[in-house]
C-alpha cells in the first residue's frame, strides 16, 4: 500500500501527559518517518488501559522519560 506520507515526517494529534497526576494535554506533535526494521500505522480508535491510568495518576513511582 502507498501512501502520500512514506518518507516523511507526519503531524498528528496526541494525548500527552507532562506530569503525573495532572490533566491529559492533546498536543499536536511531529512523527519522523520510520527507520529500518520499523513501521508507522494509522492509529483510528484508542484508549487507556488501566495500567495506563494507574501510573498517570501516580500510584506507584516512576522515572519520567528524559
Amino acid at each position: 500500500m502507498s501512501s502520500t506520507t512514506a518518507g516523511q515526517v507526519i503531524r498528528c494529534k496526541a494525548a500527552v501527559a507532562w506530569e503525573a497526576g495532572k490533566p491529559l494535554v492533546i498536543e499536536e506533535v511531529e512523527v519522523a518517518p520510520p527507520q529500518a526494521m520499523e513501521v508507522r500505522l494509522k492509529i483510528l480508535f484508542t484508549s487507556l488501559c488501566h495500567t495506563d491510568v494507574y501510573f498517570w495518576e501516580a500510584k506507584l513511582p516512576h522515572p519520567s522519560p528524559s
